[in-house]
């Protein structure tokens, strides 16, 4: 069975990515090997901006989730694009926790539009995030574009991309669930790597 950690990129209350990310959610409950889903929404979770050192409560906020990233089997990193980029909030998750949290477990990117976008942060994040975390991003993604017009329960919500993105969703999860098994085999044989604790 699995853990997953949905992540909520955005740092608004209420946004459309804390919404995509209660979608899947739902979708990886719906799988019988899934058997923990819980969000980290980084509009709530208040992160302190990496630095040399913490306060207390800063240190215990970062305690905590470093406790739940590292009891996961697996991860959706959920971002809205921004200017054509991932949040602040997000980029400095990946610089606060390490290896020790991400090595060698999927992630699934998932990037949340308002309008046609959502390209970028799929590119950003391929090319930016897995270097010293060794996150692992599946071979698929998914673009939620228009996210405002599905999953608001009502009457005239765009029903038609609703059900494609919902029944997308449910395969983009079905993979990612996967890749959890297969990769918690993986961890078990993978060769000592603390003379090289950092990717090239």
């Amino acid at each position: 069975m699995n853990k997953i950690t949905i992540i909520s990129g955005s740092h608004r209350e209420g946004s459309e990515s804390l919404k995509i990310s209660r979608v899947m959610k739902e979708k990886l409950e719906a799988h019988s090997n899934c058997d923990n889903v819980e969000i980290i929404d980084l509009a709530e979770v208040k992160l302190p901006f990496w630095s040399e050192s913490y306060t207390a409560d800063e240190k215990e906020v970062i305690d905590k989730v470093a406790k739940q990233l590292e009891s996961s089997d697996g991860f959706v990193v959920v971002s809205p694009e921004w200017h054509g980029m991932v949040t602040s909030a997000l980029k400095n998750l990946f610089l606060l926790f390490t290896s020790k949290q991400f090595a060698h477990k999927p992630g699934l990117i998932v990037s949340v539009s308002a309008s046609v976008g959502g390209s970028y942060p799929i590119n950003e994040l391929r090319t930016s995030s897995y270097k010293n975390s060794r996150l692992c991003y599946l071979p698929e993604h998914l673009i939620v574009r228009h996210a405002g017009t599905i999953f608001n329960g009502k009457d005239d919500d765009d029903k038609k991309t609703e059900a494609y993105i919902g029944k997308r969703a449910l395969a983009c999860a079905g993979m990612l669930l996967a890749y959890s098994d297969a990769l918690r085999t993986a961890r078990e044989m993978m060769p000592d790597m603390s003379d090289f604790p950092n990717g090239m």
